[in-house]
């Protein structure tokens, strides 16, 4: 069927080449977070006391479940931590990315153009669909592997108690969301005739069974719910304790059942979708009147959405700063020493406000480097032709979007700090309102810096520059993580672009280290601006 040099083949190779990078980058950070809670946990909690005292903080918690679920495996040791802390979170990030990644190379490749030069073949269109499918398949495999492989190098590190059938049903569960839900991108791109409501049609669902199962873990008169969402599916296959397995073949026949019907769905009139769009287009003539409206209309939803993300992440963390207290003292010195290092205060919830804090800013350098990758995006797929071919200078165009990007980034943040404030008041938690918007502030130095440097590899680099990004990004994050736990080198820290932020919310910032951000990001965002207007126009 997948027989080598033949054109299925062929098609199967380039869909598993297109999606492999970021599927290995998922496969890094699930693995990466397992063996980083592993190790934390084993460290911190070597005493049957400290474990269950620590377990019975977490459950009289409830409101942590609604991120991470039920806390019912860390009876089970380390690997029973690992389950709780990881795969509740990730499995959400699995479906994600898997939705992301099925509806690019089928409605995204279709609403481009290159669809019609796959189908200028032999294949028919269910053909097509199939080995496309079959190549996102193929990197979802590749990223499970990577994170058991992660995950089984931290047990043998750490010497934790588990077997490798445990962590592989682990690693398992953690991306059976991906599979459900690239299965449903396959849906979704019949029903959508942009890739933007392929999208919309697979985020509803998504949100959808995620509050449910929040809601599940959160009440225990609706903890039936459990049984009626996916990400409840996750938990009831109990990988630590083994009583679930049933749960697996549930969610995997559920994935092929929803892939297959997209497959079948697919023999339809190109250019077509199942739920037809309206016949009569108005024309809309919003944010056309210069190059700086029409970025801002071409990326609006992007946008709209990474800050909605932020703005309810950071609301959540926030909210749970009080239930949260109590489970950072029970997991003891380890516990209290990693939230006070990261949230730079002994006031805990504080700290764990500010480890809140950290999270934003990852997040906000995670949409730096969307931003970048919507630029690189419009000149791969020769959108920039359109605007270059009036009298428009490509160092105008190029500032104009890094200002707009810039300037959303800075506007997120100070909506992230007030937010925060309005929590810590209705939850009587002693916030200086002023510390908190110089923070906010400050808090975009970081990002500033990426978006330099993403300028800076686009000008030069234009294909790998996002790709360079995410690894600094990742870098940094684990370096900062493992210094949480392990105090590592002053000089290893440095590389990491958290070490040059304040998470202390009730702590001015330094101006400083801001200032000094945005001079060099100012530098390399020219350097990389004037190799852009000297180097040809790189299509992908």
């Amino acid at each position: 069927m997948l027989a080598r040099n033949t054109p299925h083949w062929a098609l199967f190779r380039f869909s598993f080449s297109q999606l492999l990078k970021i599927a290995l980058i998922v496969g890094v950070v699930s693995g990466g977070q397992l063996m980083l809670q592993g190790l934390a946990y084993e460290k911190g909690f070597n005493t049957h006391a400290k474990r269950a005292a620590f377990a019975a903080s977490l459950s009289s918690a409830t409101a942590l479940g609604f991120i991470y679920g039920d806390p019912q495996d860390l009876q089970d040791g380390t690997a029973g931590y690992m389950a709780y802390r990881v795969a509740g979170f990730m499995g959400v990030v699995t479906a994600v990315w898997a939705l992301m990644a099925v509806t690019g190379i089928l409605r995204g490749a279709e609403e481009d153009g290159r669809y019609e030069v796959i189908r200028s073949g032999t294949f028919t269109a269910r053909q097509t669909t199939l080995y496309q499918t079959l190549g996102f398949v193929g990197v979802w495999w590749a990223a499970l592997l990577l994170s058991f492989a992660l995950a089984m190098l931290g047990v043998r590190a750490g010497h934790i108690d588990t077997t490798v059938t445990t962590m592989l049903i682990l690693n398992l569960t953690i991306f059976l969301p991906g599979l459900l839900f690239g299965g449903f991108g396959v849906l979704s791109s019949q029903l959508g005739l942009t890739r933007g409501r392929a999208l919309l049609y697979g985020f509803i669902p998504i949100a959808i069974l995620f509050l449910a199962r929040g809601v599940a873990n959160t009440s225990s008169s609706w903890h039936w719910l459990l049984n009626a969402t996916p990400f409840g599916w996750m938990e009831l296959i109990s990988p630590i304790h083994g009583t679930g397995h049933t749960w697996i073949y549930v969610i995997t026949v559920a994935a092929i059942t929803v892939g297959l019907s997209g497959i079948w769905l697919s023999k339809r009139d190109y250019g077509s979708s199942i739920i037809k769009a309206s016949a009569i287009v108005r024309s809309k003539f919003m944010l056309l009147s210069n190059t700086w409206q029409f970025a801002l209309r071409q990326n609006f939803w992007v946008l709209l959405g990474w800050s909605l993300a932020i703005l309810f992440m950071v609301g959540l963390i926030g909210s749970l700063a009080n239930a949260a207290t109590g489970a950072i003292k029970a997991a003891g010195d380890v516990g209290t020493r990693a939230a006070v290092k990261l949230g730079g205060t002994n006031n805990l919830r504080i700290a764990f406000i500010g480890v809140g804090v950290l999270l934003a800013v990852m997040v906000l350098l995670a949409m730096s480097i969307t931003l970048i990758g919507q630029i690189r995006r419009d000149e791969a797929k020769q959108y920039l032709d359109n605007i270059l071919v009036a009298p428009q200078r490509r160092s105008v165009w190029l500032v104009e979007r890094l200002l707009l990007g810039f300037g959303v980034v800075l506007l997120v943040s100070l909506l992230a700090g007030a937010l925060l404030q309005i929590i810590a008041i209705a939850q009587n938690i002693p916030l200086d309102f002023g510390k908190v918007l110089a923070t906010s502030v400050c808090a975009v130095g970081a990002v500033a810096f990426m978006i330099g440097l993403g300028t800076l590899l686009f000008g030069f680099l234009p294909r790998l520059a996002v790709y360079v990004m995410y690894a600094a990004l990742t870098g940094s994050f684990v370096l900062t993580l493992v210094d949480s736990v392990y105090k590592l080198d002053d000089n290893f820290m440095k590389l990491s672009l958290f070490h040059y932020t304040n998470f202390n919310l009730n702590q001015w910032p330094d101006w400083g280290t801001f200032g000094w951000f945005m001079l060099v990001s100012t530098c390399l965002a020219a350097i990389g601006i004037w190799r852009f207007t000297r180097r040809d126009i790189i299509p992908e």
